[in-house]
């Protein structure tokens, strides 16, 4: 017989209407939902991946009401101390699948001795359950911790049967959550990218599958490789960026950029996506570059309105396509000062401070070939 009220399951149910109403900022309103719907306010929603090495970490740490020394301790050092965060794939391999554990699931006395047990004590905290939303084996992992305070008992067999219901309504929208950004961020990606008659692209999802890339790619890349099946260019591609680079795709933290007879190739740093954490893609771009640039309209605009050297002209057409300082240096064979000096002369002309706001002054003027936020900004995160 249940222990759960009429009242605890309408609670229920408007939890789950609440996250799934839409899925924007999908952290803070479980969190919230948590705090309105169950008056569970000592709560944390933290996202473990699986980095490069294949080693578990945390990405991504958020709470409405914990201390913020709590959260600065676990996300600099305690979170490898913490036993479900240790134990997790053990629990979920000796028991039956279950939405909640506790530190009932643990042993407790082992849970005490812990140095993130003694932290969460110092600040009279006793007690944990955690919502295990996402299988530990298939990263991202979504975990949502319950605290309960010392003074307060340990979690009542009601308390547990509410907290089960929440975590299988936690289960399934983050799954209904998954499918949807996935989707989105294609969507996303593929639709500003399009656009761009004048760039080839090319999304991989993070099996280094091809997701999708247009026209302008493959007539660009069959200029590069002898190769006529997609996977084969595919293949040729990221072994040619893989070895001028000297490390993997996956390992890539800033923009690389590499020319290769008329072709400039930008490949971004892994998960590009807006929600989460969710999916990670790898996206390329190819770029034809044409003779006699510097003549070109473009340049002689930059010339023009912001009094921009010929070799500033060529710099800031290179932090578009988001090159660093030493990047930039190689391709012009002048020393990074030298790019560092002339990046401060053109900020100064150009009455800015950053290369987004460059960008977008440039932008103004409708220079650039395409006016997509989301490549402008892609082009200048890194």
């Amino acid at each position: 017989m249940s222990l759960l009220t009429i009242d605890d399951y309408e609670n229920i149910l408007n939890f789950y209407i609440f996250i799934n109403k839409d899925y924007s900022n999908f952290i803070n309103k479980t969190l919230t939902a948590l705090s309105d719907y169950f008056d569970l306010k000592l709560t944390a929603y933290a996202i473990f991946d699986v980095n490069s090495d294949g080693q578990r970490s945390l990405s991504k740490l958020e709470s409405l009401y914990l201390r913020p020394n709590i959260l600065k301790q676990y996300k600099e050092n305690l979170y490898k101390d913490d036993p479900f965060y240790n134990k997790i794939d053990t629990l979920r391999n000796s028991n039956k699948f279950k939405y909640v554990y506790t530190t009932n699931d643990l042993c407790y006395d082992e849970f005490l001795k812990s140095s993130y047990s003694k932290s969460l004590m110092e600040n009279n905290i006793a007690y944990q359950a955690i919502l295990g939303a996402s299988d530990a084996a298939h990263p991202p992992m979504h975990i949502v911790s319950i605290f309960k305070a010392k003074n307060k008992e340990k979690f009542t067999p009601k308390e547990l049967e509410l907290l089960s219901q929440i975590g299988k309504v936690f289960y399934e929208s983050l799954n209904l959550y998954r499918k949807y950004t996935s989707q989105a961020d294609k969507l996303f990606l593929t639709s500003r990218l399009f656009g761009l008659t004048s760039f080839g692209f090319l999304i991989l999802n993070k099996n280094k599958s091809v997701v999708n890339f247009n026209e302008t790619f493959i007539n660009y890349a069959s200029c590069l490789s002898i190769k006529l099946n997609l996977n084969e260019i595919v293949y040729d591609l990221i072994n040619l960026v893989e070895s001028t680079n000297q490390i993997t795709i996956d390992k890539l933290k800033m923009n690389s950029i590499i020319k290769i007879n008329d072709f400039l190739i930008t490949v971004f740093p892994p998960q590009i996506n807006q929600n989460e954490y969710i999916e990670t893609f790898y996206c390329f771009t190819i770029r034809k570059i044409e003779e006699g640039r510097q003549e070109n309209d473009i340049n002689n605009l930059l010339i023009e309105e912001y009094t921009l050297t010929k070799r500033e002209s060529e710099i800031i057409s290179l932090l578009v396509d988001g090159a660093s300082n030493l990047q930039i240096s190689e391709m012009l064979y002048i020393s990074v000062s030298t790019v560092k000096s002339h990046v401060r002369n053109i900020f100064n002309k150009l009455n800015v401070s950053t290369r987004s706001e460059a960008i977008r002054k440039i932008r103004k003027l409708a220079i650039f070939e395409n006016d997509d936020k989301y490549l402008i900004n892609r082009l200048t995160s890194s």
